[in-house]
C-alpha cells in the first residue's frame, strides 16, 4: 500500500515539472508537498513551494518540452528512490538520474535529484 501511495505522489509531483501555468503548479504543489519543503540539485536548494516552483518554471525555459520519466522507484519507511529519464517531446533521452524523497502524512517533505549524462 506505501509504495502506491508514494508512487502516486512522486508522479504527480514529478509531471509537475512540466507543468507551464504557475498557479496550476504551485496547487497542484500544495497537494502533494509540504509548504516548507526543501529541493537540492548541484544547481540549487529552494526552501519552500515558491522558491520550487520558480526553479521549475526556469527549467521549463531552458528544455521546452521536456519532461521526467520514471524508470525505477523503490520505497521503505517513508522514503524513495527514483530513477528516471529526461524526455523531449519525442520520447528521446536527454540525460538520466535519480531521485531521493523523504515523505510525511502522505506528502513530500524533502526531495534531492541527481543528474548525469
Amino acid at each position: 500500500m506505501q509504495k502506491e501511495k508514494h508512487s502516486e505522489i512522486w508522479e504527480t509531483y514529478s509531471d509537475s515539472w512540466s507543468e507551464p501555468n504557475e498557479s496550476i503548479r504551485e496547487s497542484i504543489l500544495q497537494k502533494m508537498l509540504f509548504e516548507n519543503c526543501s529541493y537540492t540539485d548541484v544547481n540549487i536548494e529552494t526552501h519552500n513551494i515558491i522558491e520550487l516552483s520558480a526553479y521549475m518554471a526556469e527549467f521549463q525555459s531552458r528544455y521546452l518540452g521536456a519532461r521526467f520519466k520514471t524508470t525505477n522507484f523503490i520505497v521503505h519507511h517513508d522514503q524513495s528512490l527514483t530513477h528516471w529519464n529526461m524526455v523531449d517531446r519525442s520520447g528521446k533521452t536527454l540525460t538520466k538520474g535519480a531521485s531521493f524523497g523523504l515523505y510525511e502524512a502522505e506528502k513530500l517533505k524533502k526531495m534531492a535529484g541527481f543528474f548525469w549524462d
